[in-house]
């Protein structure tokens, strides 16, 4: 295969993780939506193994490690906190092992941050959280230009926005 050939493939693979991952938001459970969403982020991982982009695909392992541990691992126990704390040092040990300049920095923090906010298990804070991860990984997928990954990011930034604010709302119809 030619360079513009892996680079296609690449891209086509970011957007089909993008419609995995983005499908896993209909999932009536947190199980259901790791179920379908592991699967996408693995698709996610080779894309951007194809597109060159190292630290989207080290971080992105991690993060389909963080799913199945999630999946596994019962909340809210000191066994789910630390594997959550060995996660986040993992993530921040293959950012800098597959360091693409002060980029990587960005989505190490996002993928750092999003993991420790999905172990608080809140889900208003993790929407609000989402707005600035997912922002930073838009900047990142931007740069490496990654398709699939500036849809995804863009999709997750727009519904975390939605629905905090539906909660919002929501809160202000009880309290009246």
């Amino acid at each position: 295969m030619t360079k513009e050939q892996i680079e296609l493939l690449g891209q086509i693979l970011g957007i089909v993780a993008t419609l995995i991952i983005t499908s896993a938001y209909q999932a009536n459970t947190k199980k259901g939506l790791l179920m379908i969403q592991t699967p996408g982020i693995a698709v996610l991982c080779i894309s951007y193994l194809l597109l060159g982009a190292s630290s989207g695909f080290a971080l992105n392992v991690v993060c389909v490690l963080r799913n199945l541990g999630c999946y596994f691992v019962k909340e809210k126990t000191k066994a789910y906190y630390a594997m959550t704390g060995a996660l986040m040092v993992i993530m921040g040990v293959m950012g800098i092992l597959s360091w693409e300049g002060y980029i990587s920095l960005i989505l190490i923090a996002a993928l750092v941050a999003n993991t420790f906010f999905i172990a608080l298990g809140k889900p208003q804070i993790l929407r609000y959280s989402i707005i600035v991860t997912s922002t930073l990984c838009l900047i990142y997928n931007i740069v490496v230009f990654s398709v699939g990954g500036i849809l995804l990011e863009a999709i997750s930034v727009v519904s975390a926005i939605v629905g905090s604010i539906r909660f919002l709302i929501g809160n202000k119809k009880k309290v009246s």
